[in-house]
Formats: structure tokens, sequence, C-alpha cells
């Protein structure tokens, strides 16, 4: 293919074409759809930041991720009246996307979580998620319903919006500029991203989860940082 392209770039445009679509528009591996895949293991953690502290109203209501919220936090064992302002909140572990024609969070790990009431009234979140911004970085722990549905409850702040040091947001960084160029000329890209990073995270018993279909890195790939309970 190599040889091709010096003969003839329009034709390597050709061939890379589809692989970069299809590449960008991959599976996911994460848990954002809020249903528990089969690997999944009970009480595993994310680490995760604040994106928004909704109202009761708004929690029942919304569509969206909020979207049959009630129902699952019902059969998880809540009660209606657990549901009150400030108890339920959205918080993103990665997204990405293609810098033309598709936003930066095409693709996303985005999750519910119930706040327990010693928590309430004390979390701050970054309603426009950019990188400029911060919400507090907190650990939630996920379990499984009866009916497969993902429930998180958020378990402790890592990090206040004020200061995540030594936490980081972190962004793409592209393998060659040659990949780039082509996904510019094929209108796509070049792709961007962005997730959350701590140096030495895994001595505090954290594990990089590559999110499949992502693009790949010259640092560290697209992760989400999960903690099993075993």
């Amino acid at each position: 293919m190599t040889h091709h392209c010096r003969l003839d770039p329009r034709r390597c445009l050709a061939i890379l074409l589809p692989a970069l679509l299809n590449f960008g528009c991959a599976a996911q591996s994460g848990w954002e759809t809020q249903t528990a895949p089969a690997d999944f293991v009970n009480g595993s953690r994310i680490l995760a930041e604040l994106v928004l502290v909704t109202t009761r109203e708004e929690a029942i209501s919304a569509g969206g991720l909020m979207e049959g919220w009630r129902s699952k936090l019902l059969e998880a064992g809540y009660m209606d009246e657990d549901i009150v302002d400030g108890s339920e909140v959205t918080a993103w572990t990665y997204c990405y996307g293609w810098n033309s024609g598709v936003s930066i969070c095409a693709h996303h790990g985005h999750y519910v979580a119930h706040v327990p009431a010693e928590l309430r009234g004390h979390l701050q979140g970054d309603p426009d998620n950019n990188w400029e911004t911060s919400g507090d970085l907190v650990e939630i722990e996920l379990t499984r319903t009866p009916s497969g549905y993902l429930v998180g409850t958020v378990v402790g702040v890592v990090r206040k919006a004020t200061d995540w040091s030594p936490c980081r947001k972190t962004s793409l960084k592209l393998i060659s500029e040659t990949s780039a160029a082509l996904a510019t000329l094929a209108g796509v890209g070049p792709a961007q991203g962005m997730w959350i990073e701590r140096d030495n995270l895994e001595s505090e018993g954290w594990i990089r989860r590559p999110v499949v279909g992502a693009p790949g890195s010259a640092g560290p790939p697209i992760s989400e940082w999960i903690k099993s309970p075993i």
C-alpha cells in the first residue's frame, strides 16, 4: 500500500478512507449505556468528572441520560423519596470524535449516579464540560440491577473542582502527521479526544480500560479507569 501511495496519493486516500471512517465509529468498550456487559463485576468503581447536579424534577422527567433513571433506582432498592434536589448527578470518563462535521464527544462515557445524603450540597459539577473548567473528580461504585442495568453511587470525592493536582484531563496525541493529513483530506478529521489521567494510578488499584474503537494515540490510549472490588 505504501508503494501505491507514492505513485498515486488519490489511490491511497481511496484505500484508507473506509478504514478511517469505520475506525472513528467503531463500537465502544465503555459502560456508558448504563447496561452491564458480560464481563462486568458487581461493585466495580469508575473515576469520573462530575458534570451536572440535578434537581428532583430534572431527575424524574428529563430525557437523555436521565430517561428511565427513576425506575432503575427503584429496581436497585431506592425509594421515591430518596430522589431529591442534588441526589442525582451525571459524570463523564472520556470522549472522542473528529473535528470536521462531528463534535468531539460523538463517542463518550457518561454515567448517572445517586448521591448519598452525606455528600449532597457539597458537590460541584462542570456544566460546560470542557478543557478549561472542571467539576469534582469522583469515585462512583456501579451495581447491577436484576434487569441488568447499572446504577451508580458516588462513594467519594477524589479531587475537588478547584484543584485536581496531580490528576488532569489529557488530550489525544496523534500517532503521525500523515494520518492526520489523510483524515483531513477525507473530511473526517483529524481525531480529537479527552479523558482523565494521573500518573501511577495503578498503584492505587485502578486499572486502565482502553476504549475499543477510539483513535490510536502516541501517548496513553483513550481510557476509562476501573477499580475492581476483588
